[in-house]
């Protein structure tokens, strides 16, 4: 049997990362619609400024809400791995997948990934459970040998894309946008501001992926 817990070293670091891209991931949409605005002949009001500035107050109150809360439910999360389950214990709750229910477990490369354990579906409710295996513990190596006894392992390439993807697609918004908005819809705002809109939604449909 093995009792897999992260260090505190590497619940901080993986805390610390996961709050900076959901706040980055919040924020980044606002900079593309201030940068647009700020090109185009729809003066932003002081108004718009003070929306501005509580949308990123909230962000920065979310940010640390949620770090302290991601520090305690990260770091009194307990995963066990025996011969015929996987089970994970944190503060409040718990639940276990037996072998003969797993129905994939994928391995997500980076700092921040790791082992997903997912069970098949359950026939009454058609619920899922699922167990994350975080990478950065001391037996993470004797946790992933005992799991790939069980089944293969199905791995996340296409994240490097995306992440790829993703980031040329925020460059490419906030530096060519501009001037493509300047150049064709400056003189409809009801256009300029559906295209704002839709702009600012499928930049943060970009960034959450």
């Amino acid at each position: 049997m093995i009792r897999y817990t992260l260090p505190p070293e590497a619940v901080t670091r993986r805390v610390r990362a996961l709050t900076a891209l959901r706040a980055l991931t919040a924020l980044a949409p606002v900079a593309l619609a201030v940068v647009l605005l700020r090109r185009l002949p729809w003066a932003p009001s002081p108004l718009f400024w003070a929306v501005v500035a509580a949308i990123v107050l909230l962000v920065v109150v979310r940010a640390t809400v949620g770090y302290g809360r991601s520090l305690r439910r990260v770091g009194q999360t307990v995963i066990t791995v025996a011969d015929d389950a996987i089970r994970v214990d944190g503060a409040r709750e718990g639940w276990a997948i037996p072998c003969g229910s797993v129905a994939r477990i994928v391995e997500i490369d980076g700092s921040l990934g790791g082992l997903r354990v997912e069970s098949v579906p359950d026939p009454a409710t058609g619920g899922v459970l699922v167990i994350d295996v975080p990478r950065g513990g001391r037996d993470f190596a004797d946790v992933r040998a005992a799991l790939e006894a069980w089944t293969a392992f199905e791995r996340r390439r296409r994240r490097r894309v995306l992440r790829l993807v993703a980031a040329v697609s925020i460059v490419l918004g906030i530096f060519f946008l501009p001037f493509v908005f300047e150049d064709f819809v400056v003189r409809s705002r009801v256009v300029l501001g559906g295209l704002l809109v839709a702009t600012w939604i499928a930049m943060r449909a970009a960034v959450r992926s």
